[in-house]
């Protein structure tokens, strides 16, 4: 066993992420060809070996406590380098991981790397979350809908919960500001269909950098109006009298 695995597994166990010693080869494999690539095509900012291994691998790993279904349907929305998709593949053979993005050429760049390392059950799916909550092949088809996705969350769920079935949970991952940002998309959360069930921060090792991720379940149908056009859901007020 290389170090670079030998130290995931280390840092996996001390989160409680239980990683053998082959799904980690890969996880690392991963990381080496994304930083490798990293190199002609801006794919993350994080270059940095043991912060790559912290801050996209497990980060990405401590969605799994949240989803007991080991053969979920999952979306990955605005995905970017594959995470927290691919890891989550990796660890979850029997899930499907759709991994959705507007920027094609990154796209390719994470759907060649799985091909190469044989990571056979992601999905490759371009476009634009707002667009595909109103398509009736993708709208309320998907057990688990994450993002790590920079956006606030009412913005954030306004693209994906549309896109998370009846049932379904909606996992977004936030960071220190998640408080206000929760204040203000609660009552938009509630007319798109869903109900905040739990939170929990996520310190990763003890660093100075932590994410929260908020546990959203979906227990009605979004109202189909929902979700708007792009343009909108940036530019007007959310439509809370649709209640």
């Amino acid at each position: 066993m290389n170090n670079k695995v030998e130290k995931l597994i280390k840092f996996g166990a001390e989160l409680e992420i239980s990683i053998s010693e082959a799904q980690g080869e890969k996880l690392i494999q991963y990381m080496e060809e994304i930083l490798e690539i990293n190199k002609h095509i801006n794919l993350t900012r994080i270059t940095e070996e043991d912060e790559f291994i912290k801050r996209h691998l497990l980060d990405s790993l401590t969605l799994l406590k949240y989803i007991k279904n080991p053969s979920a349907s999952i979306l990955d929305v605005g995905t970017g380098g594959g995470f927290p998709g691919i890891p989550l593949a990796i660890m979850m053979e029997g899930a499907t991981i759709t991994l959705l993005d507007s920027t094609k050429k990154k796209l390719i760049v994470v759907e060649n790397i799985a091909k190469a390392l044989n990571i056979s059950n992601i999905k490759i799916l371009h476009g634009r979350a707002e667009e595909l909550g109103q398509d009736r092949k993708y709208r309320e088809s998907y057990d688990i809908v994450t993002s790590r996705a920079v956006a606030n969350l009412t913005l954030l769920s306004e693209y994906c919960l549309p896109l998370t079935k009846i049932g379904g949970k909606f996992l977004p991952m936030k960071g220190r500001e998640y408080k206000s940002e929760i204040t203000e998309a609660e009552k938009p959360i509630a007319v798109l269909g869903g109900e905040i069930k739990a939170m929990e921060e996520c310190l990763i090792l003890q660093s100075e950098w932590v994410h929260v991720i908020i546990v959203i379940e979906k227990i009605k149908k979004t109202p189909r109006i929902l979700p708007r056009t792009n343009g909108k859901i940036k530019s007007e007020k959310f439509p809370l009298l649709l209640k």
